[in-house]
């Protein structure tokens, strides 16, 4: 079943602020309400996925997962996702864990980075020790564009260690700020009180992400498929996530606040391709952890559609 016009009211604003609406209306045919049955190979074969989950105080957080290939299992009929707890890679300090004993809703992004296939698949979870079931409520292909391909292996996930030690904080410190300006890839988490939570991939050159004297972030939005569901969640409710992976340094940066689009903006250098959109996004929480030791990654290439603005 597709649910081509299920759109929230924040959507369809974000959707005619960007004159895309019947961008949107097209590509929303593509959304289901279970895994569509040509991605169940790929889902059996993933090694990751990026999460948006909500904490109790209603703050959004988003968050790495890295497993087995394997870990992931969607059901005969599709309509559900089991994810094997016991072949991921846990880090005990991400509010993931704690967020799912009081909100199911979960926004899942399944990522192959060496590939730049991706699938979404949004739902309700519950825990039972460690097999999470996903009710899928949403799901749909997404286009590869704006992934820097990487290879990025864990050998046994399951099996490692990872350090328990965290930081964290309100007020970005230099090596949080420096991550972040390095970084070309994050992930990004938003909500809707009855569309439930959302986590999507955004990418560009090293450098796309700026930090404002305020401490604020800010990033070019570029075109997508018109549908504009972060946009579309945070006019309803600001609360985001962002989580920045730095897979060469072994470090994940999460971080949690408030988020905004910014429309019709002057962009003399190009940064936003055309779109002349940006996001801005004010930290009020941030955790920083390891990956483990074990973990190997390598760069492969930057996208061929990023803007050549500056």
């Amino acid at each position: 079943m597709h649910k081509t016009a299920s759109f929230h009211e924040g959507e369809l604003q974000a959707q005619r602020n960007a004159n895309e609406s019947d961008v949107a209306l097209r590509n929303g045919a593509n959304v289901a309400e279970h895994i569509i049955r040509p991605a169940l190979p790929f889902v059996r074969q993933q090694k990751m996925a990026y999460v948006g989950s909500i904490d109790p105080e209603g703050r959004v957080w988003a968050s790495v997962l890295m497993g087995e290939a394997g870990f992931l299992q969607p059901s005969d009929d599709a309509t559900t996702l089991s994810i094997d707890l016991g072949k991921v890679a846990m880090q005990v300090n991400d509010p993931l864990w704690e967020n799912l004993r009081h909100d199911g809703r979960l926004g899942l992004l399944l990522l192959e980075l060496q590939t730049r296939k991706r699938l979404k698949i949004n739902g309700d979870a519950v825990r039972e020790g460690d097999r999470l079931t996903v009710h899928v409520t949403e799901s749909v292909p997404i286009c590869p564009r704006y992934i820097q391909r990487r290879i990025v292996e864990l050998p046994t996930p399951g099996d490692q260690h990872i350090p328990s030690n965290a930081r964290t904080g309100q007020v970005l410190g230099d090596e949080q700020r420096a991550l972040i300006r390095r970084a070309d890839t994050f992930f990004l988490a938003s909500a809707h009180q009855t569309h439930g939570a959302d986590c999507t991939h955004r990418g560009g050159p090293p450098g796309f992400v700026d930090l404002l004297a305020d401490g604020t972030l800010r990033m070019p939005d570029y075109n997508g498929n018109g549908m504009f569901n972060s946009a579309g969640n945070v006019l309803i409710d600001p609360h985001a996530g962002l989580v920045f992976p730095d897979y060469a340094a072994r470090q994940v940066l999460q971080l949690t606040g408030h988020a905004r689009m910014l429309w019709n903006q002057p962009d003399p250098d190009g940064v936003t391709g055309g779109t002349g959109r940006f996001w801005e996004f004010e930290t009020t929480g941030w955790i920083q952890t390891q990956l483990p030791e074990a973990l190997r990654s390598e760069y492969v290439d930057a996208s061929p559609f990023l803007p050549k603005g500056r």
